[in-house]
């Protein structure tokens, strides 16, 4: 069991120094896709065992089913950015080509 602990001591420590090496050079930005990955495939996980759980169905048709719900609330938040994307846009068009009138007095 010790070999177990310091192996996964180890590895902690690998993947500490690569976060640290990745947040100090110029892809920091690529730890926000990272952490977003990392929050999304929790909260399949999540779906997965309350899928498995109340339905009672295999591991491999509870990822089925999760992974479905998690690609079909990743297609409403994109519908939902690319709409309020094209009223943004449309508004700005709207006000980009409005005549302005200087008052003659």
């Amino acid at each position: 069991m010790l070999t177990a602990s310091f192996a996964s001591m180890v590895g902690m420590f690998l993947i500490m120094i690569a976060l640290v090496s990745v947040y100090f050079s110029p892809y920091r930005h690529w730890l926000g896709f990272m952490l977003a990955g990392m929050v999304f495939w929790g909260s399949v996980e999540i779906m997965r065992l309350s899928v498995q759980y109340i339905l009672q169905c295999p591991a491999a048709y509870s990822y089925i089913i999760s992974v479905f719900i998690g690609m079909a609330g990743m297609l409403f938040v994109l519908l939902r950015l690319n709409y309020t994307e094209q009223k943004t846009l449309a508004n700005r068009q709207l006000i980009e080509h409005t005549p302005v009138y200087e008052d003659k007095q």
